[in-house]
């Protein structure tokens, strides 16, 4: 049986990580600008991207392995 790529899982996670990260960074500079509203998108959208990437590398990887069987 072939080993499942793990792609799907670290990618995305890497790069929630890294927006956690920056965001817990630029936190106070935001805080004293006032614009916590732009940050809060900016912080949302970032984590959305990441889901979205989740799912789009699994249905990727779906799709390969369905035309591998064919």
């Amino acid at each position: 049986m072939p080993r499942k790529s793990k792609k799907p899982i670290f990618l995305p996670l890497a790069l929630a990580i890294y927006a956690i990260v920056m965001a817990v960074i630029g936190y106070p500079n935001y805080k004293q600008s006032g614009n916590l509203n732009e940050f809060w998108t900016v912080v949302g959208a970032c984590l959305g991207l990441a889901v979205l990437l989740h799912f789009v590398l699994r249905l990727r990887e779906k799709n390969r392995e369905k035309f591998k069987k064919e």
